[in-house]
């Protein structure tokens, strides 16, 4: 397997959850060359399509509230 960011070798791992209640194994593969890690999650966002981008952004809006309700 190759990796997508630098072509390369990727080996499969297993990484302990982030959760300390729970005992769970996580399988992921790293890539050799530049470390990049890969698991279920990331590859499944990858595959969902990017959502538009906002009209405004957040910062902005926040800011307009807070003078709508001074006036």
């Amino acid at each position: 397997m190759l990796c997508q960011r630098c072509r390369g070798l990727l080996v499969r791992e297993t990484f302990d959850g982030l959760s300390h209640e729970a005992d769970i194994m996580c399988l992921a593969t790293r890539c050799l060359n530049c470390g990049s890690i890969e698991d279920s999650v990331v590859r499944a966002n990858r595959l969902r399509p990017h959502m538009a981008k906002r009209a405004v952004p957040r910062r902005l809006v926040g800011m307009a509230r807070a003078v709508f309700m001074k006036t």
